[in-house]
């Protein structure tokens, strides 16, 4: 390595450093970030009418957020995905239950956001369950 190129590297290493602390310290998302949209909201309350309204009425699942706070949204999605409905295990697809999720998360009014929750590649692994704030 040339003695040119050293400050060159040293200097791309001390940015990537910064970017790497800087991703690593900022706060992760919540349900307070506007996490699903409207739309997602209203499919999913058509599959939770359909496939859950007759085992767990609407607000069956505030205490069970507020138990789960500080924890990944992953969590109530794999219970849901892998448990439910009782009767057909598995039965919905991985974006019906995530609809239901969001659905779920209006009920508590989180506020909706301009994009949809996503399940795909630990999308909600990165999305905390935190009580809702109040405008």
């Amino acid at each position: 390595m040339s003695r040119a190129s050293r400050p060159l590297l040293a200097t791309g290493t001390a940015l990537l450093c910064l970017v790497l602390w800087s991703a690593a310290s900022a706060d992760p998302r919540t349900l307070n970030d506007g996490v699903y949209t409207k739309a997602q909201a209203k499919t999913g309350e058509t599959l939770y009418a359909s496939q859950c309204l007759l085992c767990h009425d609407k607000k069956y699942f505030r205490p069970i957020l507020k138990r789960w706070e500080g924890q990944p949204i992953t969590i109530l999605f794999t219970v849901m995905s892998t448990s439910m409905p009782e009767s057909n295990p598995g039965f919905l697809s991985e974006k019906e239950y995530v609809d239901i999720l969001a659905y779920i998360l209006s009920l508590s009014r989180y506020v909706t956001g301009e994009t949809e929750l996503d399940y795909k590649d630990g999308a909600l692994d990165e999305v905390i369950v935190e009580a809702r704030k109040r405008p």
